[in-house]
């Protein structure tokens, strides 16, 4: 029970010095506070008495403004603002609206006033001039008379001698005259005879070159055929698999060979690439190495397998190189009686040769062939009279090409070196079909061209090594 007491004794005592400690806190309060409002209020006041005191000098400096401006201490503001507005629509209408002051409009009416005074002594100096240069003018008037009619008579003396001078002129311009005229028919004979000498010259010229030409033609035909064992093969074959229709070929990445490229295939004891009989084709699918491609086989004939061993040869593709064509004629590669210029253009490119000139319109052509230029492949000749530009190049291109030496061949022939073959098609029937596609076109298209080729060219002498 004792502990108890104890414990509410010491309870009372806390809490006792709790409320006296912020009784404490509460009076420093309360003095703080106090000390702050009487600090504000002293500091009020001196503002007040500041204020007073800076209230009563501005209205002394205003009450001097007043008497410097003519006006008396006890006149308000609006009897100043009267006035001034009145003075300023009187005296400074002229100003603009920011410089409209007493001080700027005495400064401008004192200088209007200078420059007035300015002006008035000017022009009377002036008036003063004038007058002197009046009289000089009148004194120098009579003098320019004077001249003038002296000058008048002069120039009319002169115009006399002018005018005989002239007539003397004219006499001698009308004797030149004469004199050039003369000469210009001397000068005309000259040119006749000179035309003539020239003519004559021009066609003595034109029969020495009528007599080269004819030497050289006749050189030409007087070459001897060089060996035609100057084509060798361009490859070998090295292995076949003829359950899988592939060969693999002894060239490849290193000699530039590619995908696409298609070669000619014949036995492997022909020594002459071009005059060779034909096994049949390949087309390369893949490079396998530096020296090392295959193909799959796109043509060959069952009794006569390509083998190891056989040689691979191609028109268009050369070890290293691009090849040039030409391309004249009716281009119809599978006798549809479509131009298929640009197939055989593709063909050519894919095995790695290019298209140096074919024909243009007009007659023109498109290119040039050079020595370099390996064939011109010729095409169908164009027969239909509404083909009159297509025979012109023809003729142009067949001309050149037999004078730079360019071996013409069949398209027929070109192909088959190549190993193309042209895909099976149907045909039109009735009584607008075109004949030649119920006839053999392959075998007849290739003799007739052939045929063609050999009226219009001779061989290319010598024979080139591709």
């Amino acid at each position: 029970m004792a502990s108890k007491d104890n414990q509410t004794l010491q309870i009372f005592i806390i809490s006792l010095t709790i409320l006296v400690i912020l009784l404490g806190a509460g009076l420093i309060w309360v003095n703080s506070n106090r000390k702050a409002a009487e600090a504000r209020a002293k500091a009020a006041a001196s503002k007040e008495d500041d204020a007073r005191t800076a209230q009563r000098q501005l209205q002394e400096e205003a009450n001097k403004y007043k008497i410097w401006m003519g006006f008396s201490e006890a006149d308000a503001y609006e009897t100043l603002q009267k006035s001034f507005d009145e003075d300023m629509q009187r005296f400074g209408e002229t100003f603009e609206e920011n410089s409209r002051f007493y001080r700027s409009l005495l400064e401008n009416i004192f200088e209007e006033n200078r420059k007035l005074s300015l002006s008035e002594v000017a022009a009377k100096e002036q008036v003063k001039d004038l007058k002197q240069r009046l009289l000089a003018t009148e004194e120098q008037k009579e003098a320019q008379i004077a001249e003038i009619l002296e000058t008048q008579r002069k120039e009319r003396e002169d115009a006399a001698a002018e005018q005989s001078r002239f007539e003397e002129f004219s006499r001698q311009i009308n004797s030149d005259k004469n004199g050039i005229a003369a000469q210009l028919d001397q000068q005309r004979e000259k040119y006749d005879e000179l035309a003539a000498q020239h003519d004559a010259t021009l066609k003595e010229l034109n029969d020495k070159i009528a007599k080269l030409e004819r030497f050289n033609e006749v050189l030409k035909s007087d070459r001897k055929e060089v060996d035609r064992f100057a084509q060798p093969a361009d490859g070998v074959v090295r292995w076949v698999n003829q359950r899988n229709g592939t060969i693999w070929i002894n060239i490849g990445e290193a000699d530039h060979l590619r995908p696409q490229v298609t070669f000619s295939v014949y036995a492997g004891g022909e020594d002459d690439a071009v005059d060779a009989p034909r096994k049949g084709s390949i087309e390369v699918t893949r490079i396998l190495s530096d020296h090392l491609a295959e193909a799959r086989i796109s043509n060959d004939e069952p009794t006569n397998p390509l083998m190891e061993g056989d040689k691979i040869y191609s028109q268009v593709w050369d070890r290293g190189r691009q090849v040039g064509f030409a391309i004249t004629g009716i281009i119809d590669m599978d006798d549809d009686l479509r131009d298929d210029i640009d197939q055989l253009k593709s063909i050519i490119a894919i095995n790695g040769g290019r298209v140096d000139a074919v024909p243009g319109e007009n007659g023109t052509i498109d290119g040039q062939m050079t020595v370099d230029t390996r064939y011109l492949i010729l095409g169908k000749h164009p027969d239909n009279p509404r083909q009159d530009a297509q025979r012109r190049a023809w003729s142009k291109m067949s001309d050149e090409a037999d004078t730079l030496g360019i071996e013409p061949i069949a398209l027929a022939d070109f192909l088959r070196l190549m190993g193309w073959r042209a895909e099976r098609r149907s045909v039109k029937l009735g009584a607008s079909a075109p004949s030649g596609d119920f006839s053999d076109s392959s075998e007849q298209a290739t003799d007739q061209k052939a045929t063609e080729a050999a009226d219009r060219f001779r061989p290319r002498h010598p024979q080139p090594s591709f």
